[in-house]
């Protein structure tokens, strides 16, 4: 009886191991599902030859070339094409609040600030597709809706539950 039992447990291991990690792809296209981000901590690789994941490990102030994120015509496009709303715009163009470095969340390049002494309470996050230039922002203002953000996309606004995705590098 011994004998048998060292020899499955190897076994019955490998199974378990296989079963906690198997799925991942599927949890996280369920986490896209349930509130149309991916989860913060799913990266990718940077593609190439697009104009937005060349601040991946930049912060949004930070000058790749001539521009930051903040001022790069293309950044700014994107965002004017998703967000209606002037005020809105204004804060996600602002470059003086912090911020974390750029990242690849979900294939998507990443950019997260906030208000000034006010970063709990007033957030925002864009979200550019590196291949099609298309970006959606979510934008929480705490003063507005405690439980809820709004998120722009090709100038439509949609209320969601909770907060902005966080974003890490």
């Amino acid at each position: 009886m011994p004998r048998r039992l060292l020899l499955t447990t190897p076994l019955i291991a490998a199974l378990a191991l296989a079963a906690c990690s198997g799925g991942g792809a599927d949890r996280q296209a369920s986490n896209r599902a349930d509130n149309g981000a991916a989860p913060a901590n799913v990266t990718a690789a940077v593609p190439t030859g697009d104009r937005f994941s060349r601040y991946v490990d930049h912060y949004p102030f930070d000058k790749v070339g001539d521009h930051s994120w903040h001022d790069d015509p293309v950044v700014v496009r994107a965002v004017e094409t998703a967000v209606t709303d002037e005020t809105v715009r204004k804060w996600v163009l602002e470059d003086g609040g912090p911020s974390t470095p750029i990242a690849m969340v979900g294939g998507r390049v990443a950019s997260w600030s906030c208000e000034a002494h006010n970063c709990g309470p007033h957030q925002w996050v864009t979200l550019v597709d590196p291949r099609s230039g298309a970006a959606e922002i979510c934008y929480f203002d705490e003063s507005v809706a405690t439980d809820e953000t709004r998120w722009f996309s090709g100038g439509r606004e949609e209320k969601r539950a909770g907060k902005c995705p966080e974003v890490e590098s």
